[in-house]
């Protein structure tokens, strides 16, 4: 005999169709899906057209070596009004040391135009656009197998 109510509750969530379920885990007991969580803690910014929460994150990134070539003023000025000291902050890829251009957020009304305005810059600049994991994709396996 079952004591109380929720051990009822749970011996019925654990059977479906009269056959327990196993291996089958809610991503952070439930609170929040893969998206929201990647949108509260791996973007972490808002939009920079209106303002709301940011879907996406959008890196422009240009290798040292090119911006230098193509634009020398530019990095010198960086250079000297660097805070730390009179070089270039650099972020190491396997493409080299590359200089971030541009960090920002759009949320899912502005980021259409956002990924317009990244495509329309410079052909030798990296754009990365962070879309997380996206939605959820259940997947289904049937008992037995195929023939």
């Amino acid at each position: 005999m079952i004591g109380s109510n929720e051990e009822a509750a749970m011996g019925d969530e654990k059977k479906k169709n009269g056959k327990e379920v196993r291996h089958i885990t809610k991503f952070m007991e439930g609170r929040m899906t893969p998206d929201e969580a990647h949108r509260a803690y791996g973007i972490r910014k808002s939009c920079y057209i209106c303002g709301k929460p940011a879907a996406i994150r959008i890196r422009v990134l240009v290798q040292l070596s090119e911006l230098t070539q193509r634009n020398p003023e530019f990095v010198a000025h960086v250079a000297a009004s660097n805070p730390e000291g009179p070089y270039v902050p650099t972020v190491p890829t396997k493409y080299g040391p590359m200089v971030k251009m541009s960090d920002v957020g759009a949320c899912d009304n502005c980021k259409v135009e956002a990924e317009r305005a990244a495509a329309k810059g410079p052909s030798w600049a990296i754009v990365e656009i962070d879309r997380g994991p996206g939605a959820d994709k259940p997947q289904v396996q049937v008992p037995g197998g195929v023939e």
